[in-house]
């Protein structure tokens, strides 16, 4: 038995390759990873690892190294600015636009009509913009997205008109679809597929970021003089949409646009059809459902209970921290259990928390509710990776623009089935229903193939 080659890597760790057989190689920490000895092979599978072979290997391999070798060229930082800016203007404007429309008189009918056009167009033509970008690229849907958030948005500082208002904020929500789907197939053709779960990791926490800046940005805008504030906030999302133009240029283009493959089927059909993909569509929609429910009911809960306001603000700002929390730790969980166990295992605690939050006083609710925003965080970033990883180079902004056609729809129908549930249970039934409904997509996400190694 003879040792040869010694190697010694960029922080004075040596690699041993031993010629025999019967001995193991040295392998250092943590630049190189050996083959896991209990039984990951699965484990390594579902987190997008590559074959552990017992022979060491580069330690991109093992983390999302792609993410960071992007970030360092350029264009995912300014990406990020971008998720940031766009939400903010999207969070900053929404509530500005029904406080004109009660300036001009408009009922709950006219606010309803005006909250419909927002989700309306999307609903309608996140497929097609999905094709638009699988054929023609990401930045000209991204560019496009930013024009119609900036215009909407400027247009609405003068508008007093109640069908102006409708159709601007449909517009507005034209321009958000076009940047988000633009933003996800970014991410899903320019990092590979062992950087997905990272990369969408870190851009589901600059969108949350995006939503905690802008309400409280366009509040302050509006409170900081005698009148006229709406205008004022209203100015804030144009300067908000503004920006994240000028970060849209700084992304860069594509080399070239590229097409779906030919297989002889219709491509949304195909798209369909890929293994597992319909099973992330459904994990996807049910986690967005619950989020709103949870956002919408924790008040009605609060009430029942007796809880005041302000304790039911802080309840769900915490929410909010830990979905962020759980975003960023995503990674980590993902490299020590696998992206399956992590999936299912917040899946069902998630539900679990849900089944016992009506029953929890506000004590209680406190360490339940933030359990609960660390459960639900994971599931948006990793049915994202989710999907992005099952669709062909050629149709992933289809896929995504379908996964978010499914979300719109699941916060249609679900909020509407909870409505329907509440009048007859309270409260209790719709905690109670959504602990079911993510119970079964649990159960979908357990038996889906996920990844390449499934």
């Amino acid at each position: 038995m003879r040792a040869y080659g010694a190697n010694v890597g960029k922080r004075g760790r040596v690699w041993r390759h031993i010629r025999s057989p019967l001995a193991r190689p040295v392998l250092p920490e943590p630049d190189t990873v050996a083959s896991p000895a209990r039984g990951s092979r699965r484990r390594a599978h579902d987190a997008g690892e590559p074959e552990p072979t017992g022979r060491p290997f580069p330690r991109c391999h093992r983390e999302a190294g792609p993410v960071s070798r992007e970030w360092a060229r350029g264009w995912f930082a300014p990406l990020m600015v971008v998720s940031v800016c766009v939400q903010a203007a999207t969070f900053a404007t929404r509530p500005m636009v029904s406080y004109r429309a009660i300036e001009i008189g408009a009922g709950n009918l006219g606010i309803g009509l005006i909250t419909a056009g927002f989700a309306v167009l999307p609903l309608f033509l996140a497929v097609p913009v999905g094709r638009w970008v699988d054929a023609a690229g990401e930045r000209a849907a991204a560019v496009l997205g930013a024009v119609l958030i900036t215009g909407s948005a400027a247009t609405l500082t003068v508008t007093r008109s109640l069908w102006a208002l409708v159709l601007l904020n449909a517009l507005f929500g034209l321009g958000h679809l076009c940047s988000v789907v633009a933003q996800q197939a970014i991410i899903a053709n320019r990092v590979s597929v062992h950087g997905h779960d990272r990369a969408y990791g870190l851009f589901t926490v600059f969108t949350s970021l995006g939503q905690l800046i802008g309400p409280p940005t366009a509040a302050l805008v509006a409170s900081g003089g005698a009148d006229d504030g709406t205008t004022r906030a209203l100015a804030v999302g144009a300067a908000f949409g503004l920006a994240a133009g000028v970060g849209t240029l700084r992304v860069g283009s594509r080399n070239a646009p590229r097409r779906p493959d030919a297989d002889g089927r219709p491509p949304l059909l195909g798209t369909l059809r890929r293994p597992g993909m319909w099973q992330a569509m459904v994990t996807s929609m049910a986690t967005v459902s619950t989020v709103d429910l949870v956002v919408a009911y924790l008040p009605a809960w609060g009430q029942e209970q007796g809880i005041g306001v302000v304790a039911v603000g802080w309840l769900l700002a915490l929410r909010a921290c830990t979905t962020i929390t759980s975003r960023l730790a995503m990674e980590r969980l993902i490299i020590r259990y696998g992206r399956r166990p992590v999936l299912v295992a917040s899946t069902v605690t998630a539900a679990v928390s849900l089944a016992a939050f009506p029953f929890c006083g506000l004590a209680a609710a406190v360490p339940v509710v933030a359990v609960m925003g660390f459960a639900l965080g994971i599931g948006q970033p990793l049915t994202l990776s989710w999907v992005a990883g099952r669709a062909r180079p050629g149709e992933r902004g289809t896929a995504l623009a379908l996964r978010l056609t499914g979300n719109r729809l699941g916060q249609v129908v679900v909020p509407a089935a909870a409505g329907a549930v509440a009048g007859i249970t309270s409260v209790l039934g719709v905690f109670g229903l959504s602990a079911a409904m993510l119970t079964v997509t649990a159960a979908l996400a357990a038996r889906a193939p996920m990844g390449s190694g499934d």
